[in-house]
Formats: structure tokens, C-alpha cells, sequence
């Protein structure tokens, strides 16, 4: 007995999920989130087994799965690029836990405003807030296109009932009822999404015989559709703008101390390893559903050829693609309402009201987020689409941040400069007309004109304008790099200099209010952490010794691990399909 399509045992299987995360997103998640820090960061007090099972769940959303296969689906393993892109990146991720976790803040925005001043973070809230809503839109999509490739189930209702469920919980908690959901839908992602399908896919299409059959060229790492330039440009859009994505700093901050927020690399680390089984399930579909006109449907459609029926197997598969969009959407909605709510509205727009009134204000807006990043699929149909157009946007806002932890001269109006480059650019390129006889043959080559120029100019805009305009105001220098420089477990150190921040006042080591800076001890803790410039105490460079033990070991190792994914796979796919 079916329903929509779907047997009435996986039927039962996703009703016991749903029930599952219901619970543990509404009424658990609700009833741990008190503060503001609960609800933005879940608390900042989870060890490393917790903060990589969170990011992993929180970084696998599903449309990983549904571009890469697709893109794999016509191009061979060159797809794995779409995901593989932020592969260089997850190094950066490793460096920047220190300065992110012990930034002491519950977003992006204010990191931006400890630098650079409230002008520059409130412009970056409302573009990372709409970037945030990109995303969303991009997981309610992949969800969709899946099930309705399976079911008999409109698309527009399955993006329809995802957007309900998810903007029931993340309202509830926020970013702690998306912890504690995650850490169901994180395992769900790490072992049912990632391998149930493979034996059944590997019989049906025939394993390594009929891998063997396929040209050679299905084994490159560039393709007609996956061109050199489109790589690098993918890498470049990671590398320079990983570090801008507003949840990378949330998903860092729910973190006890450093160390376990480096787990945002491992668990990214480990995200690239699952995207490259994804290509493998793109090529098979290939092999077994070929000519299909949109082959990001192709998950849904294979999976009701290769899974048998009436096991619970297939309940279990489309569990696990709920849980890897929701275990994405939930976090990405709460950074969304860290942007307009938390940085925006507080801090901006509204400041002075009672932390409940904003607490209120936040989940109604996380619940919004959902809603409206559902919307945005009417207007963009594919996840190759929203794939181009978040990355090409992120590309250019990491380069203050860079430039802001490294170098004392960076200051707000090259900040400015970088960005009113960077953007007019960006926004002349996008709207150019694609075709023959115009300036872009085709919208791959327009999205890497989007990377590489505005990327560019972003860096030229930041280092001209501060040598012509340098950072002037000492104190506020002093005190973000005091700031980047006291390890957690060592807030004493800023409590003595008067300096107040959001995780001191829930931690009850400081008072709500204005901050009142004991300059005298603030220039004692700077001098005293000057001594650790690698360039000497005088430089304007501002790159220390970092003084953890586990720091530089553990950023070899991570950055070994990601040049060994992408040799190994390229030795292992000549062993196997090129050099037999």
C-alpha cells in the first residue's frame, strides 16, 4: 500500500523522524534557549565530538548531493568541484577558530564593527543576511527536487512542507534547537544520506565493469561544462570569501574553547570526502538513467528505480535528505537572524530595548527567513543558479577581514573603498547580456568574471586605501587585538581592562551597559602580547606566535589532509579506470 507514491512503512519511518526532530527542535531546544547567546550560539559551550557532529550536519545540506551528482551527471568527477571549491578554504577555517571563538560576540557583524566601526558591519549584515537567505533557498530547493522526483508530490509542495517543519523548530530555539536536532540529522547525514544507497546503486548499474566501460575522460578533473577557469574561480570565490560567511563565525561560536572549534575544518574536511561519493552517484546515474533533461532530479528518479520498497529503506533515505537540508536551513536561518535582528535591528535600528523583546524579535525573523528563502525558488529554478550566485558574491567580502587581523593600517574607509569596487563591479558584470556577439558567451564565463574582478579590486581598494587613509584610532586597535590575543579560560585579563563583551555579560563576568576602558591596562596587555609578533613588537604586521601547543600541529595536518583528498583521488581513479 502506497501514499504519494511512498509505502506506508517509510511513510512510518519519516513520521517517527519527524517526530523526533518536532521534539527535540520545539520543545527541548525551547526550553534550554534563555539568552541571546542561546539563541545565536547555542550556549558556546559544546567540546569537539558535539561541534564537529554540529558542523558536519550543518554543512551537508543536500544540495551538495543534488549539484555535484547532477553536474557529475554530465561531466564526469569534474562536478565535484562545486563542493570541492571550499576544499582550499578549510585550512583558513582551522586558522581563523582562534580569532573567531575568542572574538566574544554572537555574529559576524560585530566582529566587523570590534575592527572597522558600525558603518561597515551594519552594510555587511544586511548582504550577509541576504546571502544566508540564498542558501536557505538553495536547501528547500535540493529537498524538493528530490522528493518530487520520487513521489508523486508536486515540487512546490514539498518546498512547502520543509519550510513549515523547519520554521517551526528554529523558532522554538534558534541555533540550540538546531544543535540538538543536529545531532540526530548529523549522523542520519554521515551514514544513511552518504552510503544506504550505494550497494543498491553499485548492482543495479553494474560496479566497476561498468565503470570501466565509460570514456576516460569521465575521470578528469575538468570538463566542457567544469572548465580550468571555472575551477579556479570556484577556489578563488572559497578561499577568498569562506571566512565571510556569516554561519562559518555561529558555527565556530557554539564552541567551548578553540579547540573545539576547530572541528569547523575537520568536519568540513570530512563534507569534501561525501561530496566526492556524490560525484560517484552522479556518474552512475548517468549509466542508468541517461538523457534525462534535469538531471538534479536524478536522485529522486534513480531511487525509485534501485531501493527496494516496503523495508523502510526508502523512508530512511528521504529521512536523511530532510535531515541534511533542515540541519542546514536551521543554522543558516538562525545566522540569518544574528544579521538583521541581533546586529542590524539591536544595534542599529532599535538599540535600548529589553534583551526579551530582541530575543522575540530574533525567533519571529528565523521563522521569516524560511519563508521568504522558500519564495526565492519561484524566481531561481536550479541549484547550479543559486550555487553562482551566493559564491560570486562572497567572494570579495572576506578581503577586509584578511586584511584587518593581519595588518594594523587596515582601517574603515579602505574598507569602503574595497567594497564600493568590489560591488559596482559586480553589479555592471551581472547584469551584462549573456549570448553570441555580446561581452559573454555563456553565464560560466560571465560567473568567473564576477570572481576574479571584483575579487581583485576588492584587494587593490583595501591596500591602497590604507596607506592613503591608515587606521588612526589606537584604543580601538588595541583593544580588538587584546581581544584576538586573550584565549578563552583568560577573560580576566579583559575584565581588568574595562572591556565588555556579549559572552562576559551572560558569563556574569561583566555588566550590561557601557563599557569603560582602563586604558593603562589595556596598553600593558598589548605591549605585553606585542613581544609575540612574528615580525617584531614594532611591526604593523600583526600575526603572533599563537601560544596553543596543538595550534600549528593540528593546521599541518588539516592542510595535509585536504592535498592528500584531491592527489589520492586523482591517483586512485588512474589505478582503477585510466591506466588499466
Amino acid at each position: 500500500m502506497t501514499v504519494l507514491g511512498i509505502h506506508v512503512l517509510d511513510l512510518l519511518v519519516l513520521v517517527v523522524y519527524f517526530g523526533l526532530v518536532l521534539y527535540l527542535g520545539v520543545f527541548l531546544g525551547a526550553s534550554k534557549t534563555k539568552t541571546l547567546g542561546d539563541f545565536f550560539v547555542a550556549g558556546g559551550k559544546w567540546g569537539p565530538l558535539v561541534s564537529f557532529i554540529f558542523v558536519f550536519a550543518s554543512a551537508i545540506a543536500g544540495n551538495e548531493a543534488v549539484v555535484v551528482s547532477g553536474e557529475a551527471y554530465h561531466g564526469g568527477l569534474s562536478g565535484v568541484w562545486y563542493w570541492w571549491s571550499f576544499l582550499f578554504a578549510t585550512p583558513v577555517y582551522f586558522l581563523f577558530a582562534t580569532y573567531y571563538r575568542r572574538a566574544r560576540v554572537y555574529n559576524l557583524a560585530e566582529f566587523l564593527e570590534m575592527r572597522f566601526g558600525r558603518g561597515v558591519a551594519a552594510f555587511y549584515s544586511l548582504v550577509a543576511g541576504l546571502i544566508c537567505l540564498l542558501f536557505i533557498g538553495m536547501f528547500v530547493l535540493a529537498i524538493g527536487k528530490i522528493l518530487s522526483g520520487f513521489a508523486d508530490v508536486p515540487l512546490e509542495w514539498c518546498i512547502g512542507g520543509i519550510t513549515l517543519i523547519v520554521a517551526a523548530y528554529v523558532c522554538s530555539g534558534g541555533m540550540m534547537s538546531a544543535l540538538l536536532t543536529d545531532l540526530l540529522q548529523g549522523v542520519m547525514c554521515l551514514v544513511i544520506l552518504a552510503f544506504i544507497m550505494l550497494p543498491f546503486l553499485w548492482s543495479h548499474a553494474g560496479g566497476f565493469e561498468a565503470l570501466r566501460e565509460l570514456p576516460i575522460e569521465t575521470w578528469d578533473f575538468t570538463a566542457k561544462g567544469m572548465s580550468l577557469w571555472k575551477v579556479v574561480a570556484l577556489n578563488l570565490s572559497a578561499l577568498a570569501g569562506g571566512i565571510a560567511a556569516p554561519w562559518i563565525y555561529n558555527w565556530m561560536s557554539i564552541s567551548a574553547d578553540e579547540k573545539a572549534a576547530t572541528q569547523c575544518a575537520w568536519g568540513h574536511l570530512w563534507k569534501r570526502l561525501v561530496t566526492l561519493i556524490f560525484a560517484l552517484y552522479g556518474i552512475f546515474f548517468a549509466v542508468l538513467q541517461p538523457g534525462l533533461e534535469d538531471s538534479e532530479l536524478a536522485w529522486g528518479t534513480v531511487m525509485k528505480e534501485v531501493l527496494p520498497v516496503g523495508f523502510g529503506v526508502v523512508g530512511l533515505m528521504i529521512a536523511s535528505f530532510f535531515a541534511a537540508a533542515m540541519s542546514s536551513a536551521d543554522t543558516y536561518a538562525a545566522t540569518s537572524s544574528a544579521m538583521y535582528v541581533d546586529y542590524f535591528f539591536r544595534r542599529v535600528a532599535c538599540p535600548g530595548l529589553p534583551l526579551g523583546r530582541y530575543l522575540t524579535i530574533a525567533r519571529v525573523w528565523a521563522a521569516a527567513s524560511i519563508v521568504v528563502a522558500a519564495l526565492s525558488t519561484i524566481f531561481i529554478s536550479s541549484i547550479e543558479g543559486y550555487v553562482k550566485l551566493s559564491l560570486s558574491l562572497l567572494s570579495f567580502l572576506g578581503i577586509p577581514i584578511y586584511f584587518g587581523v593581519v595588518w594594523r593600517k587596515a582601517s574603515e574607509k579602505a574598507t569602503w573603498l574595497s567594497f564600493l569596487l568590489a560591488i559596482s563591479v559586480y553589479a555592471t558584470l551581472h547584469f551584462m547580456p549573456v549570448g553570441e556577439d555580446q561581452w559573454f558567451a555563456d553565464d560560466d564565463t560571465r560567473f568567473i568574471a564576477k570572481v576574479f574582478i571584483p575579487t581583485a579590486l576588492a584587494v587593490v581598494g583595501m591596500w591602497i586605501g590604507s596607506l592613503v587613509w591608515p587606521e588612526t584610532d589606537e584604543r580601538k586597535l588595541r583593544r580588538f587585538f587584546v581581544i584576538m590575543n586573550t584565549p578563552i579560560g583568560q577573560e580576566q585579563r579583559l575584565v581588568d581592562a574595562g572591556i565588555n563583551l556579549p559572552a562576559l555579560v551572560d558569563a556574569g563576568l561583566a555588566e550590561p551597559g557601557a563599557e569603560h576602558i582602563n586604558q593603562q591596562v589595556l596598553d600593558e596587555l598589548y605591549e605585553a602580547d606585542a613581544q609575540q609578533k612574528m615580525f617584531g613588537p614594532e611591526s604593523v604586521i600583526e600575526v603572533r606566535r599563537e601560544r596553543l601547543p596543538w595550534y600549528a600541529r593540528g593546521f599541518v595536518a588539516v592542510t595535509a589532509g585536504c592535498v592528500l583528498l584531491v592527489v589520492l583521488t586523482w591517483l586512485a581513479t588512474r589505478l582503477l579506470f585510466v591506466w588499466t
